[in-house]
């Protein structure tokens, strides 16, 4: 993957959220990596949820988190503000140091188009995605990433996710090494045994450290209260326990096992008694829609991020699923104008997507793709089949 990778956010052209893009800035020096920061192998879980007073807002899920809640009604952009999470996450670390889980609480069926959190499957770090509607995968993907916690736990010890890695990573770094003298810190000279100096070859780049032997993962569940209460003959009611008991355990022991819960609620309380509602140290609270809707008034994805500290930021949720239109410049209009109107203010004229054009997460996808395959990072291999 590129040396920095980040998010940026950029207007779209129909005026309402802004769309989220992956930015990449290539850099051919070697980066020094500040003092607390987790070791390489263990993926950033870095979030950029839009757009702030103050620019882009972004958390980080191993500083700030290790969880995070977000509510608001329906149509208030729970669903895409989801699916800028996932985008974020897989353009700050490799697919084979970082997973990413989906979860469909609500079966996909009312997410925007009915999609749900499908959209995001085409990240290469997106290695589950399950789907509310069933009851078999559900049952065996509790199993699977319940195992997967006792697994870690008794990897870890007592050590918790960053502790390990950093035990791990230093061995690595220090086996071989003894005191170079000043000419081979300059790197010119190698001092063989008979004591005749010659010139260094070439020296070749250090090897690539290959994927995480504990990789990060992010499980992102949508509509995780209609997983706490399903709906009455939903065909996936009878199994929405275990997988609600084994989130529960992320919520409570994720944190130190490397393992982090991104959730969305529509109804507060419904998963007010939770463990993740309890123990959520951020917190997003989406604005309801405005009916009918208004291009002067706020648009989906407008909320509040409630900080560790009690802090308060407003931001407008990027937007990473309109389609882009395949035209790159805007054709003038041409419209009959009655003399009566000639002081009038032009009016709004609405942009059309075409549909026929790509996502801008499906861009990212294939970006993301390409520069893990440059590098053979593999993806993690699935949860369950």
């Amino acid at each position: 993957l590129p040396a920095r990778s980040e998010m940026c956010i950029r207007d779209s052209s129909d005026g309402g959220a802004p769309r989220i893009g992956a930015q990449r800035r290539d850099s051919g020096a070697a980066e020094t990596v500040p003092p607390g920061t987790p070791a390489d192998g263990a993926g950033r879980p870095v979030i950029v949820l839009g757009a702030g007073p103050r620019g882009p807002l972004s958390v980080d899920l191993a500083d700030e988190g290790p969880h995070l809640l977000i509510e608001g009604p329906a149509g208030s952009g729970r669903t895409e503000l989801l699916r800028a999470v996932a985008a974020s996450l897989a353009s700050a670390a490799r697919p084979d140091r970082l997973g990413i889980l989906l979860i469909d609480g609500a079966g996909g069926e009312h997410g925007e188009r009915g999609e749900g959190l499908r959209p995001c499957t085409e990240l290469p770090h997106a290695y589950t995605h399950l789907v509310a509607s069933d009851p078999v995968r559900m049952r065996e993907f509790a199993q699977a990433l319940g195992g997967e916690l006792k697994r870690r736990a008794d990897l870890l010890g007592t050590l918790d996710f960053t502790e390990w890695h950093t035990r791990y990573e230093e061995p690595q770094t220090l086996t071989g090494r003894r005191p170079a003298s000043a000419a081979e810190q300059r790197g010119d000279l190698e001092s063989p045994a008979s004591g005749t100096l010659r010139l260094r070859p070439t020296a070749a780049r250090p090897a690539d450290p290959g994927p995480s032997p504990l990789p990060r993962l992010v499980v992102l569940a949508d509509d995780f209260d209609a997983l706490v209460a399903p709906a009455l003959g939903s065909p996936g009611r009878p199994s929405a326990g275990s997988v609600v008991r084994v989130l529960e355990a992320v919520a409570r022991d994720g944190g130190r096992l490397g393992v982090h819960l991104v959730a969305t609620s529509a109804r507060p309380d419904r998963t007010e008694d939770t463990e993740l509602a309890r123990g959520a140290r951020l917190r997003i609270v989406l604005d309801p829609p405005v009916v009918p809707p208004s291009p002067d008034e706020a648009a989906p994805g407008r909320g509040r991020l409630g900080h560790p500290d009690g802090r308060v930021t407003p931001f407008q949720g990027g937007r990473v699923t309109g389609r882009i239109p395949r035209t790159a410049t805007l054709r003038p209009t041409v419209v009959p104008l009655e003399w009566e109107r000639m002081g009038d203010p032009p009016a709004r004229r609405p942009v059309r997507e075409l549909g026929n054009g790509p996502t801008d997460l499906a861009l990212l996808a294939s970006a993301l793709d390409r520069a893990a395959r440059s590098v053979n990072a593999e993806p993690l291999p699935p949860l369950i089949p």
